[in-house]
């Protein structure tokens, strides 16, 4: 794993600023009120701190097949592109699988299987999340932060 660069206090609560620079709905200290936000908000602020927390993971790690990769899909049966965020050894696997049963020479996996095969991905994958949530305050803030507002979009 990288050594991230030395992040001072301010930035430990940049993210926070992230929140507060959107105008929202304050506290009588200043701080915002998550309760207080617009759904539409809500999924504003959640996208901020996710892209964040995906670059801050992505650039403490050497291991390109570990990283986060965000994009944009098409659902099957809609026209509303939806965005998502996944570890690049699971979109090259996905995508191996998929050439490789045009071409009849494996049959197409489910996500289940997928998930399945790629088992030991995932678990490097969680320990290298866990072991930059030990050395990165920042990155253990931005946890909370995405945990706080993704609970509150859960519970409406």
């Amino acid at each position: 794993m990288k050594p991230l660069k030395a992040v001072t206090l301010n930035a430990i609560y940049s993210a926070f600023a992230m929140l507060l620079a959107t105008g929202q709905a304050y506290s009588a200290e200043g701080q915002i009120v998550i309760e207080d936000l617009t759904p539409s908000q809500l999924r504003a602020e959640i996208k901020k701190i996710e892209t964040e927390f995906y670059r801050v993971y992505n650039d403490s790690i050497e291991d390109e097949k570990l990283k986060i990769v965000c994009y944009d899909f098409v659902p099957t049966g809609s026209n509303i592109k939806k965005e998502t965020c996944e570890p690049q050894f699971l979109v090259d696997r996905r995508a191996k699988n998929t050439a490789d049963s045009r071409f009849g020479l494996d049959v197409l996996y489910s996500a289940d299987s997928l998930r399945s095969e790629l088992a030991p991905e995932f678990a490097a994958l969680t320990e290298s999340m866990m072991e930059l949530a030990e050395e990165s305050e920042y990155f253990r803030e931005l946890d909370s932060i995405l945990a706080a507002l993704r609970d509150e979009q859960e519970s409406r």
